[in-house]
């Protein structure tokens, strides 16, 4: 049951992270569009930018239902084109029948001098529901995804074959989608307290809300569960409430896109910014992590170690992926990863604590253009390079302290055995050899029950776990770490992980 329960937080954080990775480009063309409306714009220019902008608030008011098709699409095992059309009907369903539901039994609210605010009900796709925000795309996502793998496939009897396999789970939903909105009608109201008064208490812990945020959200990745903590305070009311030019935003990112989108008017940005700044152990402590494991390295291989380690830096601090890097001294010393978390969770509690106000959600290139719309005098951008420049030095001689005191494996210090010296130069061989130990480390091809895989990692769901040979598996030459929980196994391969995935599936004929 553990098992099963890891699992499926496992998958539920990668079908997550799909729509997420929209939102960083979205935040990017935001920040262009304010930029391009400043005052000393010509005319055309401004109009180009507000064109953009309100493109992109489409996208930031409306992003349950982006959830919703991302998830559902994404934890869908087969026809996922198929499982993204019925979520998207299913969450209109819900609209409708929940608004009908609130009419019928006068419970709809009366908008105030700020409209729906403080009601708990708002308005979505022009109906006024019970205000469930980001959460609802992500209940109706997992139930559609949950319907539809388990009955998508139902046969009928030849006259009633019409409503079979997908139409069939569509017809399953209808009324379950029915008995969800009315009750939510009733229940989500008594969540949303919950809600309100869990906020209030870890905004309320200060620094040490800040402190025990910051530590989880890193020490986490290993897991995959990472998001299951982020996620929720950057997107949902778990983060904050707020008001902004007469509408009413959720979660850190949600709120700081939508001053984003109005930072002429904005002179302080919202508290709930502190749990959107983890971004800076992406820029600065990568770099740190980096050299520390090159200058530890053993004289005759830092060249070696440079070309291994530098590109996965680079990747890190630029774009904010860091598992490129963090697998590559995660696995040889969990005390470092220890460290490593507590260096998080104290950088961005000091940043918070002398007053810095930085978005800083992802890497390098994100911070500095999301950030540019506002006055330094607002951001005070500076305080992060300084406690960043400060901290990395601290990173790099705590990381090499360790190294060498407990003489840890990291990159360049491990014994090479003669056995696992590579011959071939041809990369098409190697990858191809790489597929191989692949399959057989996983038991062949008969023993894979799915194959998944997120930014860094090829995720395999195995039907017997005691054929996995994992000794097979680490002599992957892209690989840089094998988790193991359940089940389900995660080998780390880095950025081209997807172009390996799709290599794996074609030479095995794997149709998902």
């Amino acid at each position: 049951m553990k098992d099963r329960i890891n699992l499926a937080m496992q998958k539920f954080s990668r079908s997550v992270i799909v729509p997420v990775k929209l939102m960083a480009v979205m935040g990017l063309f935001l920040a262009v569009a304010v930029i391009l409306q400043l005052d000393f714009m010509p005319e055309a220019i401004r109009t180009i930018g507000n064109l953009i902008k309100t493109m992109m608030d489409s996208m930031l008011n409306n992003l349950s239902i982006i959830f919703c098709v991302g998830i559902a699409s994404s934890l869908a095992n087969k026809k996922k084109v198929e499982a993204a059309l019925i979520s998207l009907v299913v969450f209109l369903f819900f609209l409708a029948a929940n608004n009908a539901w609130l009419n019928i039994t006068n419970q709809l609210a009366e908008p105030g001098a700020m409209g729906l605010y403080g009601t708990g009900q708002g308005i979505v796709l022009g109906f006024q529901v019970v205000d469930m925000n980001v959460f609802l795309g992500m209940i109706l996502g997992c139930i559609v995804s949950f319907v539809h793998n388990k009955y998508s496939d139902k046969k009928l009897a030849d006259f009633l074959s019409i409503y079979g396999e997908s139409r069939f789970s569509f017809m399953i939903l209808i009324p379950t989608v029915l008995i969800l909105a009315i009750a939510m009608c009733y229940i989500w109201p008594i969540i949303n307290a919950g809600i309100s008064s869990l906020s209030g208490l870890i905004l309320s812990a200060g620094l040490l809300g800040v402190f025990i945020y910051s530590f989880g959200n890193r020490f986490l990745i290993p897991t995959g569960l990472h998001h299951l903590l982020w996620m929720p305070f950057c997107f949902t009311a778990l983060g904050g409430t707020a008001e902004i030019n007469g509408k009413i935003y959720n979660g850190a990112a949600n709120i700081f896109y939508a001053q984003m989108a109005n930072a002429s008017t904005i002179t302080e940005l919202h508290s709930s910014l502190r749990f959107a700044t983890f971004g800076f152990v992406k820029i600065f402590g990568s770099v740190a992590v980096a050299l520390a494991i090159i200058y530890c390295a053993k004289k005759e291989r830092k060249e070696e170690v440079k070309g291994m380690i530098l590109p996965s830096a680079f990747v890190a601090t630029l774009s904010g992926i860091t598992e490129p890097l963090d697998f590559l001294f995660l696995f040889a010393s969990p005390l470092l990863w220890f460290v490593h978390s507590i260096l998080t969770a104290i950088s961005e509690t000091i940043l918070w604590a002398i007053g810095a106000r930085t978005y800083m959600l992802f890497g390098l290139i994100d911070s500095v253009v999301s950030n540019l719309p506002f006055s330094p005098s607002i951001t005070k951008f500076y305080l992060v390079i300084i406690v960043g420049l400060i901290m990395g030095v601290v990173w790099f001689l705590v990381f090499v302290y360790l190294i060498k005191k407990f003489n840890l494996q990291t990159p360049g210090r491990e014994e090479i055995q003669s056995d696992e010296v590579r011959v071939s130069d041809n990369k098409d061989d190697f990858q191809q050899r790489d597929i191989e130990l692949t399959i057989s480390g996983l038991g062949g091809k008969e023993n894979i029950e799915t194959i998944t895989n997120c930014f860094t990692r090829l995720r395999i769901t195995v039907k017997n776990l005691e054929n996995v040979n994992k000794d097979i598996l680490k002599q992957i030459s892209n690989q840089k770490g094998i988790v193991e929980n359940g089940k389900n196994i995660q080998i780390i391969i880095g950025l081209k992980v997807q172009s390996f995935k799709e290599a794996l599936c074609e030479f095995i004929d794997w149709k998902e």
